[in-house]
């Protein structure tokens, strides 16, 4: 789900050496106390490592959250699923984070830079990770202070090089997982799944599924979906009215949001509405007053690239396979199953509503395709 008035910051899903998939449910890792990973010691070459959050925007925090199934135990769970891939919570493997966020320094410097200098341990839902300085190619005007290349800071007087708003073009969170002892598995239940969404103060968010396999089960089922979704905001929190005014068709839209899917293995489907059923997609702006009017939306996608297209009730865009790029190691490419893309708005029939703080809510549906 995503809100009209956003903006501010991103969060995308960087694979790296990680995976979402294929975690051994059957295993725990040694040590498994959060006291031994409080230290300055990467575990980014660690079996349990995830991959790596990129995060651009002011300075925030990034809080943890399940999102289900869960056990309703106070840590974050793989939980199994039976032969007819139904959640079967009963059975869990637990498990908790270790992050580490470091920064990558503007062009032509490009350096990698450990700003946290040490682990941070994630023991359950509702933790956070601080992200203490800000990243992204935002400019400085001249007589304000900036960042150079190298991350220093002063004065920017048009030709000196501190132009950047922020000490980093990208942050990065490398994280990992640690299975603990506390498990109840049973012989029929092979598959496990689990769900984690990661937000920032500002409400960008990015949600990383998992699946895990007990190798010493005998259910029968498929191994659960491993993906991430991400929901990046591009336009400010309570953006004039004239700004969508000025729309009247797809081609000259405004761009609300942009989405971004990527997975190892699995292939999706993504559709809009404007109803948690998924059925409608009659969009509609309102206010505290009761005062309505209408809109429509579009979609645009970059990757793979293709026509813009109005968002229906029965319209869905798949993912396709491409090479994606890692930000942070411009030599790391994978090929996934891959989709991103602008959400767009317009007016395609000229509205003048009365004065007032209008919101609205456009659902998006993530479905595996076969």
């Amino acid at each position: 789900m995503l809100h009209i008035s956003l903006f501010g910051n991103a969060i995308t899903y960087d694979i790296a050496t990680g995976t979402l998939q294929d975690f051994a449910i059957n295993y725990n890792d040694n040590p498994d106390d959060p006291s031994a990973y409080m230290n300055s010691t990467p575990v980014w070459d660690h079996p349990g490592f995830l991959g790596r959050l990129i995060y651009t925007g002011a300075p925030t925090q990034l809080t943890f959250f399940n999102h289900g199934p869960t056990t309703g135990g106070s840590r974050f769970y793989f939980t199994g699923t039976d032969w007819s891939a139904q959640s079967s919570t009963g059975y869990y493997r637990e498990f908790f984070i270790v992050a580490r966020a470091k920064g990558l320094r503007h062009s032509p410097s490009n350096a990698q830079h450990d700003f946290s200098q040490s682990n941070t341990v994630i023991t359950g839902p509702g933790q956070m990770v601080d992200i203490p300085y800000g990243a992204g190619d935002e400019l400085v005007a001249i007589g304000q202070w900036g960042y150079n290349a190298q991350g220093q800071r002063a004065v920017f007087n048009g030709s000196n090089g501190y132009q950047y708003l922020y000490p980093y073009s990208h942050i990065w969170i490398d994280l990992t997982i640690i299975r603990t002892r506390n498990a109840n598995r049973s012989r029929w239940i092979t598959y496990y799944e689990s769900s984690l969404c990661i937000q920032s103060d500002e409400a960008a968010s990015v949600l990383l599924t998992l699946s895990g396999e007990d190798n010493k089960g005998w259910g029968w089922g498929q191994m659960p979906e491993s993906f991430s979704f991400s929901i990046e905001k591009t336009v400010e929190d309570g953006f004039p009215f004239s700004w969508l005014q000025q729309t009247s068709t797809m081609y000259n839209a405004l761009e609300i949001a942009k989405v971004i899917y990527r997975a190892e293995d699995s292939a999706a489907s993504i559709r809009f509405a404007s109803d948690a059923a998924g059925y409608q997609s009659q969009f509609f702006f309102r206010n505290q007053y009761g005062d309505v009017f209408p809109f429509s939306l579009a979609f645009d996608a970059s990757k793979p690239n293709r026509t813009v297209v109005p968002i229906t009730s029965s319209q869905t865009f798949e993912t396709a396979v491409q090479s994606v790029t890692s930000p942070i190691d411009g030599n790391s490419t994978h090929q996934m199953h891959v989709l991103e893309g602008g959400v767009l708005a317009y007016l395609p029939i000229y509205q003048n509503p009365p004065m007032g703080l209008y919101s609205s809510t456009v659902y998006v549906f993530v479905e595996p395709v076969e």
